[in-house]
């Protein structure tokens, strides 16, 4: 990789860690906020739904925004509308936390398209799917960083101090990125109009080409059971397992590893070993197989299989975001790159928001939640043999 690409790389990773922040910390700061305003701590869970409506929204609108603006300028706006929707926040009134969370949303669902339009300009195309799942490792990285700075800076200080400390980071970010705009946003159309159409112009693009709407149904039936799995898995460790909070939480901990190292992992497979339809086929098979061992989670596990099953439903479930994003970015021309990611992206956050409801759904019905794991699980299969079949159509 030359100078360019590592600048891009890094620049887009940075930009990928700050949005994923930005779009945690209100939950993650949820049970001091519900304290101070006086409402249950499941209101603020509603957070997610509308942060990630709002990520629909604006990611089916990026590649316009891309075009006119460049990816560098693109990523600015996303982390400036996600320290917007943090300021409005701090006015402890629900209406604003509902504005501000769509506003946090719009941000991350932006920042995926224009990160994987400026790599597919600056990254050779055999080592993309390694690298667009290095930059996708951004998410659980942040979360990590998220995860272990801004609960103590609430718990010595207030939760306004943990949204300041990530407004500022999301500032200090925009001022740096400004530093190298200039190096990558060439050739803007200037004159490209951004409007509502966008959104539909891309949706349509990721149902209607055939390469791009296996990958967009898949992303849409993996996102859910990867939210699925990450809302729950918790209280499931609590509740059927009989781990205290404090354990299961270390357990959960280990998923959350997984899926840091499943992200290069499967991209370094994909373009070296199985390419990326095949690949992602056999996570759908392997999301089933992780549904199966998950639904006969009980006290009667050992801890070390609990530790492995965690971190191998970490490599599954949230490994795979890096493929399909190089794999939009090999088969459509780089002009397009932008807006067919916005557009199969809000499949994915269409599964995100979709998920968890769907579990709590079965679970309701069912009253188990291993039922809830082998539904979810199960549905996998079915993108799983369309994606293979692709694979053995295209051959």
């Amino acid at each position: 990789m030359g100078k360019t690409a590592i600048l891009s790389l890094t620049a887009m990773i940075a930009g990928q860690i700050a949005v994923a922040m930005a779009i945690m910390t209100v939950p993650v700061l949820a049970p001091q906020i519900s304290e101070d305003m006086n409402i249950e701590p499941s209101k603020i869970g509603l957070y997610s739904a509308v942060a990630f409506a709002g990520a629909i929204t604006f990611t089916s609108l990026a590649g316009s925004v891309i075009a006119r603006y460049g990816a560098i300028r693109t990523t600015q706006i996303a982390l400036c509308l996600g320290a917007f929707g943090l300021c409005i926040s701090l006015f402890m009134w629900i209406p604003a936390f509902v504005v501000g969370a769509f506003a946090v949303g719009m941000g991350y669902g932006v920042a995926t398209p224009a990160a994987s339009h400026l790599l597919a300009r600056t990254i050779a195309p055999e080592q993309r799917g390694f690298i667009f799942s290095i930059k996708q490792s951004g998410v659980p990285i942040g979360g990590f960083l998220l995860g272990v700075t801004i609960p103590v800076i609430a718990f010595h200080n207030s939760w306004q101090y943990g949204l300041l400390t990530i407004i500022l980071l999301l500032f200090l970010l925009i001022l740096i990125l400004q530093l190298i705009r200039t190096l990558f946003d060439t050739g803007l159309e200037k004159n490209r109009k951004i409007s509502p159409a966008e959104t539909v112009a891309a949706v349509k693009l990721a149902i209607k080409d055939s390469r791009l709407r296996p990958l967009a149904l898949s992303s849409f039936i993996y996102a859910m059971m990867q939210l699925s799995i990450f809302t729950f898995y918790v209280v499931v460790l609590v509740e059927q397992v009989n781990l205290d909070p404090v354990t299961a939480g270390s357990v959960f901990s280990i998923m959350h590893v997984g899926g840091i190292v499943g992200r290069p992992l499967l991209g370094w497979i994909s373009d070296k070993i199985l390419p990326a339809v095949p690949l992602l086929s056999l996570v759908g098979f392997a999301i089933f197989l992780c549904g199966l061992a998950l639904a006969t989670l009980s006290a009667d596990w050992p801890y070390f299989l609990l530790c492995a099953l965690s971190f191998v439903a970490g490599v599954v479930a949230a490994g795979w975001n890096g493929v399909y994003i190089s794999e939009i970015a090999r088969v459509m021309p780089s002009a397009d790159v932008g807006r067919a990611t916005g557009g199969v992206s809000a499949f994915t956050f269409l599964g995100v928001v979709i998920g968890p409801a769907a579990f709590t759904t079965i679970v309701g019905f069912s009253g188990s939640y291993s039922v809830a794991f082998l539904v979810v699980g199960t549905i996998a299969i079915g993108p799983a043999v369309i994606l293979l079949l692709q694979y053995f159509n295209q051959k």
